[in-house]
């Protein structure tokens, strides 16, 4: 009987896990210090305001002209995407575990990092 108690407690409450991880963060990213100096140039694009919303399992980041990226899962709470942007090969990987977020791209050498509380 306490079995099925708890079994029943689970189902209760397993819809409000999956909800409770659907959120939306705004953060400013900065440019890493490890960045090539030509990266610099790129910085008015990029230490804007950004939101990550996280609906439904599904990642989502918005830039500061509204443009909006899909981010894949990869394995539980991080999300990645390859996409260009200014003539950037980026590679987009939030982490809502470590609360962060990371672009980095893949030929000049830039990142960009940023974290939420």
């Amino acid at each position: 009987m306490p079995t099925r108690a708890i079994s029943g407690a689970l189902l209760i409450l397993l819809p409000t896990v999956a909800i409770a991880q659907d959120f939306s963060a705004n953060f400013w990213l900065a440019r890493d210090q490890r960045s090539a100096t030509d990266c610099i140039a790129f910085d008015p694009q990029f230490t804007r305001e950004h939101t990550l919303t996280v609906r439904g399992g599904r990642a989502t980041l918005t830039s500061p002209g509204g443009i909006q990226t899909s981010l894949k899962p990869v394995k539980p709470g991080v999300y990645e995407e390859d996409t260009v942007m200014d003539g950037l090969q980026l590679k987009l990987i939030a982490d809502i575990n470590t609360k962060t977020l990371t672009l980095s791209d893949k030929y000049i050498g830039c990142w960009w990092t940023a974290k939420w509380q």
